[in-house]
């Protein structure tokens, strides 16, 4: 133990324990890695991507992978809010929300840009709303609640469109997609402001340590006097409002109103969550690892599209890579990482075998 020596008020000296500032770094370091737990991966990729396509590492393509990621990216802070909000928080309703609040606001769009998104987060709002009490006030599992909303959004959806899709043309909605902003695409400036202000209100206010405490241990908060159903109520109505965002981008790039245009993103959006290293407990998560599931997500089904790979086997590389990227990075597992790798090696085999047997099938 290194020890350093203090004067003390009588004039005397006394022994520092530097143990204390030592921990201190190392808490420090142990949350910088927890949240950047993943930048390593994404650093390798991108250098293996580097290598095997040359049109791989330009900002052109970059851009375009966050652009449009973004719509995924949006539905995937909401669903971390929602999974570390704990007692089994998900949300299966996003992808249709982002869908019918895409279809409603363009209901609206003879009344002007403004009236297409309010009207468009206010239909998040809704069934935002109907999915907290839900949770909250019953003794259903959110994933039954979610499947519930998911089904009546889709419903709404196909309704109100006839189960067409809805041309838009609303002055202004185009700049959602392709506008600029200091350079950079909307979608992608957007995107940056919720992971950001999403992040600080995690990190650095009563609501994030209180979301915490909730996934964590919602017993001991009760105990501590934190309206647990009140914050779980709040995250299910960010989650479906940034859905309600993630509509009006979708329907800015495709110019129209399709009932279903997200159709399977909610998938996306749990699996950019676990590869960012949250905790499906609850409690133990943040969105800047989200981000970085998403950009991961989205770089390797570009790397992919890049090499003329099939979009089958793209489904099934990238499942293998969310297997083993999960396995290896799982935040509660007290096993070192190597013995992960032993522990899960006999299932990677086992879906790397049948991978390639079923290539070998469709081939």
């Amino acid at each position: 133990m290194t020890q350093t020596i203090t004067p003390t008020t009588s004039g005397k000296s006394r022994p520092k324990d530097t143990s204390k500032a030592g921990n201190h770094t190392n808490d420090r370091l142990r949350r910088v890695l927890s949240v950047s737990g993943m930048l390593p991966v994404l650093v390798l990729l991108i250098i293996v991507g580097s290598i095997l396509s040359p049109a791989f590492l330009t900002a052109t393509n970059f851009s375009n992978v966050l652009r449009l990621g973004a719509v995924i990216g949006l539905l995937a802070v909401g669903q971390t809010l929602v999974v570390l909000s704990g007692r089994g928080g998900i949300d299966l309703s996003v992808a249709q929300v982002a869908s019918a609040s895409a279809v409603v606001g363009s209901l609206y769009q003879a009344w002007g840009l403004p009236a297409v998104l309010v009207a468009a987060l206010l239909t998040g709002v809704f069934f935002g709303v109907v999915n907290g009490i839900g949770v909250s006030f019953s003794n259903l599992q959110p994933f039954i609640v979610t499947l519930a909303t998911m089904t009546m959004a889709k419903g709404v959806a196909f309704e109100l469109t006839n189960a067409s899709p809805l041309p838009v043309t609303a002055p202004g909605l185009s700049w959602f997609s392709t506008g600029l902003v200091l350079g950079i695409p909307v979608p992608i400036v957007i995107l940056a402001v919720v992971v950001i202000v999403g992040q600080l209100g995690l990190s650095g206010t009563t609501f994030g340590r209180s979301l915490y405490a909730v996934g964590g241990n919602e017993e001991a908060a009760y105990g501590a006097g934190i309206n647990v159903r009140g914050y779980r109520i709040g995250v299910y109505v960010i989650s479906s409002v940034l859905a309600a965002l993630a509509g009006v981008l979708g329907m800015a790039q495709l110019n129209t109103a399709d009932p279903n245009f997200a159709s399977g993103y909610e998938l996306s959006a749990i699996a950019a969550v676990v590869v960012g290293g949250t905790l499906l407990a609850g409690g133990r998560g943040n969105i800047f690892g989200t981000l970085i599931g998403v950009v991961i997500m989205a770089l390797v089904s570009n790397l992919l599209n890049l090499l003329n790979v099939n979009q089958w086997t793209n489904l099934m590389v990238t499942g293998l890579i969310i297997v083993i990227v999960v396995s290896v990075n799982r935040p509660a597992d007290g096993d070192t990482r190597r013995q992960r790798v032993l522990k899960s090696a006999p299932l990677f085999g086992l879906l790397l075998l049948g991978a390639v047997t079923l290539y070998g099938v469709l081939k």
